[in-house]
């Protein structure tokens, strides 16, 4: 993908449901749940704990772990959700979301799961069908502040910002000192355009918790709205340096010099990442970007497929491995299988579809026309 002719699209923020959950959670009581089966019980909790270990591969053996467990006890919710976790992290959607509506199905009183399945249904363009899920709950359990977060944030990327203020000032009247919840309202004074406003509710979250990394992100965000660069950078940094581990952060701001066309530090600031997060699928595939914007294309191959060898279906991975192919290594028959399966995986309201599927007539057409003229020279 080039800066500039295609938008680095996936990579300026991590989606309107990042600080909402996704992360994975330890085993608790749900008393709408039956009692799991011992021998699943130990496979869930074993791969728990795989995912805590130095290992490169923890992720993918903790999936295995995950449906041993569901093997054993089909019903265990939180070997569903767990697994659905690790496939939506690692762009593996459509795969995720059965497992995420199973969990949520056999425990329905669990925030965990409603909010990853909404979640989900969101990034695949479902965005009508998440507020409703998110809502319906709503109405049984009120008192729900990360479900109302959550249904917060679908409003706004909905363009609903009426109701996603209502909704996110109703957290705040049960929790007038939560940071998440000023946080919200700032996205969505941002995404209307007051900026002014915006900066006044950032800095009262700031001045609740000195140490957010959220907050940090969301001002240099702001920041890039006015234009302002370097104080972007400068909030990114201080994000980075209150939770070193936190990636929104540390993509926006390589995602910023990507955009510059200053591959080199993107590169560095990818790779810092990856030290601190090596199965960041979405860093990985930063990374092949900026390699191939530094003329490092078969390095830049190395990377996507280390992302496909892990989640085959993963959307940017598929995409920019038909634009290397298209583009950077003259290998433009080879490019269609890469958009045609990207078509088939990613979201229909994914704005590199109109991309992909531009690729696929071109290339189909001079792929004929290069038949067309091999069999008329044939006949003389």
């Amino acid at each position: 993908m080039r800066v500039g002719r295609h938008p680095a699209w996936w990579l300026l923020t991590l989606g309107a449901l990042a600080a909402c959950g996704g992360e994975v959670a330890e085993r608790r009581a749900a008393p709408t749940v039956k009692a799991a089966d011992p021998r699943a019980a130990n496979l869930y909790l074993d791969a728990v704990r795989t995912l805590s270990a130095n290992d490169p591969k923890r992720e993918e053996r903790a999936e295995q772990g995950f449906e041993q467990a569901l093997t054993v006890d089909p019903d265990l919710w939180e070997a569903h959700y767990n697994l659905g976790v690790l496939l939506r992290r690692r762009g593996e959607l459509r795969k995720a979301l059965p497992h995420l509506e199973r969990a949520h199905e056999l425990a329905a009183a669990a925030d965990e799961p409603l909010i990853a399945l909404a979640e989900v249904q969101h990034a695949l363009g479902d965005r009508d069908e998440a507020a409703e899920l998110l809502t319906q709950y709503m109405e049984e359990h009120p008192e729900a502040q990360q479900v109302r977060l959550a249904l917060t944030a679908v409003l706004r990327e909905r363009g609903a910002y009426d109701s996603a203020l209502v909704s996110a000032r109703k957290a705040l009247v049960r929790d007038p000192s939560s940071v998440p919840g000023l946080l919200e309202i700032g996205r969505i004074y941002r995404a209307k355009g007051d900026l002014d406003v915006a900066e006044l509710v950032f800095q009262k979250a700031l001045a609740l918790d000195p140490k957010s990394a959220a907050a940090h992100n969301d001002l240099g965000l702001l920041a890039l709205a006015r234009g302002d660069t370097q104080r972007a950078f400068d909030e990114f940094e201080k994000a980075t340096s209150c939770d070193a581990s936190f990636a929104p952060a540390r993509l926006n701001r390589a995602s910023v010099l990507l955009r510059a066309g200053d591959y080199a530090a993107a590169r560095g600031e990818y790779a810092k990442l990856l030290q601190v997060a090596a199965d960041d699928v979405d860093a990985r595939v930063a990374l092949g970007v900026c390699l191939r914007g530094l003329n490092k294309p078969d390095e830049a191959e190395a990377e996507y497929q280390k992302v496909l060898s892990v989640a085959p279906n993963h959307a940017a991975a598929l995409f920019n491995l038909g634009i290397l192919r298209a583009d950077f290594q003259q290998r433009r028959p080879d490019a269609v299988s890469f958009f045609e399966r990207y078509l088939e995986v990613s979201a229909q309201n994914d704005p590199a579809r109109a991309t992909a599927e531009r690729y696929v007539r071109e290339i189909h057409a001079e792929s004929a026309s290069a038949a067309h003229d091999t069999a008329h020279a044939s006949a003389q």
